[in-house]
C-alpha cells in the first residue's frame, strides 16, 4: 500500500526493469528504460538527456553514483492525479553495467540472473547517489548530490518496459522470452505491474501487437495494463507512473490509458498552444531588430508564456524562434527602406535630366551608361548615390529612410530601380513636351 505523507500525499517506490546486458541481450541499443526515468523525473527539454550510461570503467562503477550495484537511483519527484491524490515518486532502474574492459557483467556481490534479480523489493546502497546524466561520473560535486535514504526502499511496484521499436542484433523473439520471465517473477512478488511500450514514436507495428498479446497472456490473468509512451516526444510518461501508483493505491480509481495516437495527438495541441503564445508574448516585446537574446531572455523570464515554452522545447529552441523573429523584424526594416530609396530616385534622376535636351542624349538613355554616370557624379553635384557608393545597401541600415543625405549606390543594381528609369523617362518627356 502506498504510504502516506501528508493529508493527500501518497509516497510510491517505483522500480523500473526490463531486458539488460550486453550486446546480445538488448541489442545494439537499450530499451529506454534510462530515458523514461529521466523524462519523468526531470521533465524540462533542457533536463532530458538522450544518452545514459551502461558500459563503464571499473572507476565509475566504483563511484558513489553507481556505487557497485546494478541500479539507478533517480531521486523523487511529485505528480498530482486527475482525482486530486500528490504522489510523491521515488524511482529506481534496475539495470546491469558493463565493464568497458572485459565487456562482461561487473560482479557485484552475490550475483543472481538480472531476470531474478531486477523483482527485488527491497534497495539499499550506502551513500548512493541520485543519477543525473551520464556526464556526472567522475565530476560528481558539480552536479546536485541527493543521497538514496538510509535504509532499505521498500518497492511499491515495477513498470516493466518494452522496446517497440526494431533494433539489430535483438530479435523480438528474444525480447517477448526475457520480458515474460521478468513480468513473471514481478508479479511473484505481488506488487503491481504496469507494462510499458518506450520508442512509440519509431513503432513497428509487428512489435506493438506482440506486446498487447503479452499483457493479455492468460498466465497474468490479465492483471497487467499496458501503456504506450514515448520518452523522446514526452507522450504518455505520467500515465505510466499514476497507473502504477493507483494500482497501489487499492482505495482509488483507474486513470483513463490513451492509445498512442491519441495521446500523441493532445501532446501536439499542448505544444502548438505554448508555441503560439510564445510567439505572442516575443511579437510584443521584441520590436527591434537589433534586439539581443541576453538582455531579452531576462526580461521574459519572469512571463509564464516564456518558463512553459522553454520547459516544453528547451532554452535553444526559445533563442532560435527569437532569431527568427528579429531576422524578420530586420528584413522588414531594409525593405521599408529599400521603397524609400525607390520613392526618392525619381527625385534623384530628374537632377539628371535638366531638360529634353538631356533626355534625348543617345547614352544617357541606356540604364548601365547612366549607372556610370552615377558612380562619377562627384560629392557636391546634387546627386545622392555618390557618398554611399562603396558600401552594399544592407550594410548602410542605420541611415534613416528618407534621408537625402546617402542611398548606397548599389541600391541602383537593382531590376526595380531600372524599371522605376524606364518610368521616369516617359514621365520625363510627357513633362517636357507639354512645356
Amino acid at each position: 500500500m502506498a504510504r502516506r505523507g501528508g493529508e493527500n500525499l501518497r509516497q510510491i517506490v517505483v522500480s523500473v526493469v526490463g531486458v539488460s546486458g550486453g550486446e546480445k541481450e538488448k541489442g545494439v541499443t537499450g530499451l529506454g528504460k534510462s530515458c523514461l526515468c529521466n523524462r519523468f523525473t526531470r521533465r524540462a527539454a533542457d533536463q532530458y538527456h538522450v544518452d545514459h550510461i551502461s558500459v563503464l570503467s571499473q572507476t565509475d562503477f566504483s563511484g558513489r553514483v553507481v556505487n557497485n550495484d546494478h541500479f539507478l537511483y533517480w531521486g523523487e519527484t511529485a505528480r498530482a492525479s486527475d482525482d486530486g491524490i500528490d504522489y510523491c515518486f521515488q524511482v529506481v532502474e534496475q539495470t546491469e553495467f558493463i565493464d568497458d574492459a572485459s565487456f562482461m557483467p561487473f560482479k557485484a556481490g552475490k550475483m543472481d540472473p538480472y531476470i531474478k534479480r531486477c523483482c527485488a523489493t527491497k534497495i539499499q546502497s550506502a551513500e548512493k547517489l541520485m543519477y543525473i546524466c551520464k556526464n556526472q561520473l567522475g565530476i560528481e560535486k558539480e552536479y546536485e548530490q541527493k543521497v538514496l535514504p538510509d535504509g532499505k526502499l521498500n518497492v511499491d511496484g515495477f513498470l516493466c518496459v518494452f522496446d517497440v521499436s526494431q533494433v539489430p542484433n535483438r530479435s523480438l523473439e528474444r525480447q517477448i522470452e526475457l520480458t515474460a520471465a521478468i513480468l513473471n517473477n514481478c508479479l511473484k512478488t505481488k506488487r503491481p505491474v504496469v507494462l510499458v511500450t518506450t520508442k512509440n514514436d519509431e513503432a513497428n507495428e509487428v512489435y506493438v501487437k506482440e506486446a498487447e498479446k503479452l499483457a493479455s497472456r492468460r498466465e497474468f490473468k490479465g492483471n497487467i495494463p499496458l501503456v504506450e509512451t514515448s520518452s523522446h516526444e514526452n507522450i504518455n510518461v505520467d500515465p505510466a507512473f499514476l497507473t502504477l501508483a493507483q494500482l497501489v493505491d487499492r482505495n482509488r480509481g483507474r486513470i483513463r490509458i490513451l492509445p498512442f495516437y491519441e495521446a500523441a495527438r493532445h501532446r501536439k495541441e499542448i505544444l502548438d498552444l505554448a508555441t503560439d503564445q510564445f510567439q505572442k508574448l516575443v511579437r510584443t516585446h521584441v520590436t527591434d531588430y537589433r534586439s539581443i537574446w541576453a538582455s531579452t531572455s531576462k526580461k521574459l523570464a519572469q512571463k509564464t508564456e516564456f518558463v512553459h515554452y522553454v520547459d516544453l522545447f528547451g532554452m535553444d529552441s526559445a533563442t532560435k524562434l527569437f532569431r527568427r523573429h528579429v531576422k524578420k523584424l530586420k528584413e522588414e526594416y531594409l525593405q521599408r527602406k529599400v521603397e524609400g530609396y525607390m520613392d526618392m530616385l525619381p527625385a534623384i534622376l530628374r537632377d539628371f535630366f535638366p531638360d529634353l535636351q538631356s533626355l534625348e542624349d543617345g547614352p544617357q538613355r541606356d540604364w548601365i551608361p547612366l549607372q556610370k554616370t552615377f558612380a562619377d557624379s562627384p560629392q557636391d553635384a546634387g546627386g545622392v548615390f555618390p557618398p554611399c557608393r562603396s558600401a552594399p545597401w544592407r550594410v548602410i541600415v542605420e541611415i534613416p529612410v528618407g534621408s537625402h543625405e546617402c542611398i548606397s549606390f548599389s541600391v541602383s543594381n537593382s531590376q526595380q530601380s531600372e524599371l522605376i528609369y524606364l518610368d521616369s523617362l516617359v514621365s520625363f518627356r510627357a513633362e517636357f513636351l507639354i512645356r
